[in-house]
């Protein structure tokens, strides 16, 4: 009974139209498409009429430790796409999308060549294609895919492109995904003069290209991404619509950028370029919708003033030479920054009242109180922050001295959240961390704690009904509860003590563990 249940169900399964299990197949690896195809007819007809081959990035890839025996499966590997792609020609499907990874050294240019010419006889709309191997053993391509006009989106890796004869005439291509790969800039700008209606552009790991120029003749492109392009050292796009600009240098050869006419530009990243002080200033006039700034390893920059009432993130990471950050942004609402030994001067003039901010903390040189001044000093400049993360080497960074508690004022006294993150541990105790970040954010409804990879321990404050006049502080006797969360018996019993000495004559209801 159960068997005839079974076949009913795949029978009926069976009768759904093609389309619809060819919908199911597209979703699959190619492999396992071509597996259930032998369930039925149905099945196989679908099959033979699916114009989404995906073949995956482990298709060739086998672990057989004889090289003979390796050799004879990606044979029979090769056939197997041979056999497939000949199949979809015969039945005239118009093929949408080809997906294949190669190993390097296992097969010959000719295959990868016949792949491509019969795939665009079919018409191919998107076309992956990523061969392994090192940088100096770049593929080569047939000319008639550059005679393509049905290609939206073309991603490669692994191969060497040359301007053809009769130039280039990608007429729809929409996205451009290029890494490991050579080109000149001849080739880049015939690209660019014939494809309008680019949208997106991704180069990594490419060599060849010194310069980049987009000189308004890509309307549509909203994303840019450049990443380590080793020859690569000036960038001038001119692009009304351009949304996403992500520029990483290579050994900050990058020396000029231009961004002109972008006043689109919402996201902009800079890593490891030589920008100076007055190029940054220039990037920042052009685009007024800019919303999200990160600046990473930018070694040229001493000082950053931003006015805009748009910007809601900004991200400063390894700018080790800045030294004066002035910020008047209304609607900042994220604030990353990191930084070693040395921290700028900081003049948040305005931000948002919902600013989270997060600091990674690594001081590079012994610990005393001019660090901690200095510290003290930019954490007053987020007050008013509900929720900041600190992110420190090693936890003794913020544990401030007590005898300069006394002539300091809290730096963070409207903030209710506090985060902290500890790689290693120093010489204080975990009642020292309370004890000092209570101080520095007496205001405190959640504190957390974690170290490297353990549960995060949670400490909430509970406290009693506040007249309009009180102050809800964890020094005064408005604190009524304490949960504490993943601590060990003994932390527990440590920061129970704590509590009780630090209440010791104030009225604390209760104290309540969850483990």
């Amino acid at each position: 009974m159960e068997e005839k249940s079974m076949d009913a169900a795949e029978d009926h399964i069976s009768k759904l139209p093609v389309p619809i299990l060819q919908h199911f197949l597209s979703l699959l690896l190619a492999k396992d498409a071509a597996q259930i195809s032998t369930f039925s007819k149905s099945w196989y007809t679908a099959w033979t009429s699916l114009s989404h081959l995906n073949f995956g990035d482990k298709f060739f890839y086998r672990e057989v430790d004889d090289r003979k025996i390796l050799s004879e499966k990606i044979l029979e590997l090769l056939n197997i796409v041979d056999q497939t792609l000949a199949n979809q020609k015969k039945q005239k499907v118009s093929i949408q999308k080809f997906c294949l990874t190669l190993p390097s050294g296992h097969c010959s240019s000719n295959n990868v060549h016949n792949w491509i010419k019969t795939l665009v006889a079919t018409n191919i709309k998107e076309l992956i294609l990523i061969v392994g191997g090192l940088v100096d053993s770049f593929n080569t391509l047939p000319e008639e895919i550059f005679a393509s006009k049905g290609l939206n989106a073309l991603k490669l890796r692994g191969f060497k492109l040359e301007l053809p004869l009769d130039g280039i005439k990608f007429s729809s291509l929409r996205k451009l995904d290029l890494s490991n790969t050579y080109f000149d800039e001849q080739f880049l700008r015939a690209l660019c003069a014939s494809c309008s209606g680019l949208e997106k552009l991704s180069l990594s790991d490419c060599h060849g290209l010194a310069s980049l120029q987009i000189a308004g003749t890509l309307p549509k492109l909203k994303r840019v991404w450049l990443r380590c392009l080793p020859e690569f050292q000036m960038a001038d796009i001119v692009a009304p619509n351009l949304e996403d600009l992500y520029i990483e240098g290579c050994h900050w050869k990058l020396q000029v950028i231009k961004i002109t006419c972008c006043k689109a530009l919402k996201n902009l990243s800079l890593a490891n370029v030589n920008v100076t002080d007055e190029c940054l200033e220039d990037l920042l006039f052009n685009p007024p919708n800019l919303k999200y700034l990160n600046l990473s390893a930018c070694f040229e920059l001493q000082t950053i003033k931003i006015s805009s009432d748009q910007l809601e993130y900004l991200a400063l990471s390894s700018c080790f030479n800045l030294i004066d950050v002035e910020l008047d942004t209304p609607n900042l609402t994220r604030f990353n920054y990191d930084f070693l030994d040395q921290l700028p001067t900081l003049k948040l003039m305005k931000a948002s009242v919902l600013l989270e901010v997060e600091l990674y903390l690594i001081p590079g040189k012994r610990l005393d109180n001019p660090w901690y001044s200095m510290l003290m000093k930019f954490l007053g400049n987020f007050k008013q922050s509900k929720a900041i993360k600190l992110d420190c080497w090693y936890w003794d960074a913020i544990v401030i001295p007590k005898d300069m508690r006394k002539k300091l004022v809290p730096p963070l006294h409207g903030t209710t959240s506090l985060h902290t993150k500890f790689e290693i541990s120093g010489n204080n105790s975990l009642v020292d961390i309370l004890d000092s970040l209570v101080w520095i954010s007496p205001q405190l409804d959640t504190l957390s704690f974690v170290r490297d990879v353990e549960l995060t321990r949670t400490m909430k404050f509970i406290y009693e009904d506040a007249s309009a006049e009180d102050e809800k502080t964890i020094w005064r006797h408005k604190l009524k509860e304490v949960k504490m969360e993943n601590f060990t018996s003994m932390e527990q019993q440590e920061l129970r003590n704590y509590l009780f000495r630090l209440h010791r004559r104030r009225n604390v209801h209760c104290l309540t563990d969850r483990t």
